[in-house]
C-alpha cells in the first residue's frame, strides 16, 4: 500500500498522519520531503504511525536520519500510536529508547510545549498568551501577524478539537474564536474550553470578520483583545 501523508499544523507542532507502509522507494522519498522541510519551519513533527502497516529497513533509517536533523536544529520527531508490530521492531533494533513515543498525538503536542525548545524559546517570554480558532488558514496567519506585531505570543489552529489540545498544553489566557465555532454538536464552545481552564478567557469574532477592511479588522481586534486581557479574573 502507497504511503499517504496528511499534515496539519497544530500552533507550531506540525502533525503528520500515516498511512500505509514506510518502505524503500517513493514511500521514503514523500516522508522525506514532507517531513524535511517541515523540521525547517516548525522543529517539532509528530508522526501518527496508527495507520502504518510496516516500516522496512530503510523506513526505519529515514525516522532515525529525520529524529536527529530535527533535534540537531532544536527540535524533535516524536512518534504516536505505534503499532505494537513496529514497537517491537524498534526493540529488536535497540531503537526504542531513541524516540519519544507516545500514545495518543494529544500527549505528544503537549511534550513538545513542555520540551527543552519550547521552555528554551519560551520560558522567558513574558508576553499573553493566547489562542486563535478560525476555518480559514488565510485568517489564522492574519491573526497570528497582527497579534504579534502588538506584542502578543499568538498560536493559530484551524480546529476545535486542537484548540483543545493547545489550551491545554499552553495555558493560554486568551482564545480568539471563528463565530463559526461557537458551538460543536451542540456544546458551547466556551463552556468547554472552560471545562479544560476555567481561567480562560474567550473572545468571539463577528461573523464577516475576514471580509472586513484588514486595518479596521486589526484595530478592532486589538482594542477587544486589550479589554479582555485588562479584564479582572
Amino acid at each position: 500500500m502507497q504511503l499517504r501523508l496528511e499534515s496539519r499544523p497544530v500552533g507550531e507542532v506540525l502533525i503528520v498522519q500515516c498511512h500505509g507502509r514506510i518502505v524503500a522507494g517513493n514511500e521514503v522519498f514523500t516522508l522525506h520531503s514532507l517531513v524535511g522541510d517541515s523540521i525547517e519551519k516548525y522543529g517539532d513533527v509528530v508522526l501518527q504511525l496508527d495507520q502504518v502497516e510496516f516500516v522496512d529497513s530503510s523506513g526505519l533509517g529515514a525516522l532515525v536520519r529525520l529524529m536527529r536533523a530535527a533535534r540537531s536544529k532544536g527540535g524533535d520527531l516524536k512518534l504516536s500510536g505505534v503499532q505494537p508490530r513496529i514497537r517491537k521492531m524498534l526493540e529488536l533494533t535497540s531503537l526504542l529508547s531513541q524516540f519519544e513515543i507516545y500514545d495518543s498525538v494529544e500527549e505528544a503536542i503537549t511534550a513538545a510545549y513542555l520540551g527543552s525548545r519550547y521552555s528554551r524559546g519560551k520560558a522567558g517570554d513574558a508576553r499573553p498568551r493566547m489562542l486563535c480558532v478560525f476555518e480559514s488558514i488565510d485568517v489564522c496567519t492574519f491573526l497570528r501577524e497582527v497579534l504579534c506585531s502588538a506584542g502578543y505570543n499568538a498560536l493559530t489552529t484551524l480546529s476545535i478539537n486542537d484548540a483543545r489540545i493547545l489550551l491545554k498544553a499552553t495555558k493560554a489566557k486568551l482564545v480568539v474564536l471563528s463565530a463559526r465555532f461557537q458551538a460543536v454538536h451542540g456544546k458551547p464552545t466556551q463552556k468547554m474550553l472552560e471545562e479544560i481552564d476555567p481561567a480562560v478567557s474567550v473572545l468571539v469574532l463577528e461573523d464577516n470578520f475576514a471580509s472586513q477592511d484588514p486595518g479596521e479588522a486589526a484595530e478592532k481586534l486589538l482594542s477587544s483583545v486589550g479589554s479582555r486581557l485588562a479584564a479582572p479574573g
